[in-house]
């Protein structure tokens, strides 16, 4: 069984401008910082009598629509409406200053994406990658107080939203979907992993009816591509060609701070899926029985028992449940 561990040294949390955010850091100002900024404001619209804005909740919100207004639309704000706002510089006249942020602020989102997805980065080259991640920006903006699930509707987008012509959009959101149950078993709540000594707990009669929960960073994948031996591929530095359409099963899951990924036979992927649903024991290995192929019951056995011993030791389960 190959499992591959997921390097998340470079894992931190990311900011972003929202006016949802906005609205909270308004709540939280005390009411003298309140009255002081909207005495300056008062001050600095009286010097600026074009503005027509009166107040810092109606200053952030100009800003914040005008800078996440996204670069394939028109400006969110007219020229005069920059200048009544925004200083002019020597070389840049308020509207272009305006633009910079505008500019930057999107540059950002990509960067983000590609932190997330930068095995699809390769996959797709560099400027294929731009190109969906400024469409998805378009049509999926920034919603959040931060930018860790940013990314985490670019699988939908990729198969079913992105516009022509974009290439391999299957096998880019099988990767995609992989990429991303990286990044939320990472962000995943943590719990004690079921041991090898908590299964002594459980008495022999029980068996049949106990459920095996899996731990609560725990994700289950299927894919009409191997894009985890991709993957893979990609992080070892090697050049590997898109793979050809062939049905594959991954499981990615955090045990403690190490995150962990692990293809899966068809047997394993049905004995999981059924216990990840909440089946019990037998019923989730009777599943399983027809995906074992022309083998005898004390094999098939021999190989569940191989494949629990594994899963529990390595912290993919968290707790067994006996009815």
């Amino acid at each position: 069984m190959n499992r591959h561990i997921v390097d998340v040294d470079s894992v931190r949390e990311r900011a972003s401008a929202t006016p949802a955010d906005l609205r909270e850091n308004h709540r939280q100002e005390s009411r003298g910082a309140r009255a002081r900024f909207e005495a300056a404001n008062a001050a600095s619209s009286a010097a600026r009598p074009d503005s027509h804005l009166v107040g810092l909740r109606d200053e952030q919100l100009w800003f914040a629509r005008a800078v996440m207004t996204p670069e394939v639309a028109p400006a969110a704000v007219t020229d005069d409406e920059a200048t009544g706002v925004l200083t002019s510089g020597p070389r840049l006249c308020a509207m272009d200053r305006l633009e910079i942020y505008r500019r930057s602020y999107h540059a950002r989102l990509v960067e983000c994406l590609a932190d997330d997805y930068s095995v699809l980065k390769h996959a797709l080259g560099e400027t294929q990658f731009e190109a969906l991640c400024r469409a998805y920006i378009a049509c999926h903006p920034s919603e959040g107080p931060n930018l860790n699930y940013f990314g985490r509707k670019l699988e939908g987008f990729c198969r079913d939203e992105a516009p022509p012509p974009f290439a391999l959009r299957d096998f880019a959101a099988d990767l995609a979907s992989l990429e991303w149950a990286i990044v939320d078993v990472i962000h995943a709540p943590s719990s004690d992993p079921l041991t090898l000594e908590g299964l002594r707990d459980v008495p022999l009669e029980a068996w049949s009816a106990a459920r095996l929960v899996p731990n609560s960073a725990f994700r289950l994948l299927c894919f009409e591509s191997p894009v985890n031996g991709y993957f893979q591929a990609v992080r070892d530095g090697t050049q590997p060609p898109i793979p050809s359409p062939r049905r594959s099963a991954t499981v990615v899951y955090r045990s403690g701070a190490t995150v962990w990924r692990m293809d899966l036979t068809a047997p394993m992927f049905e004995v999981l899926s059924a216990l990840a649903a909440g089946e019990s024991l037998a019923t989730s290995l009777s599943k399983a029985a027809a995906s074992f192929g022309p083998i005898d019951e004390q094999e098939a056995a021999q190989r569940v028992l191989g494949w629990f011993r594994d899963w529990v030791g390595s912290g993919l389960f968290g707790r067994v449940e006996v009815r």
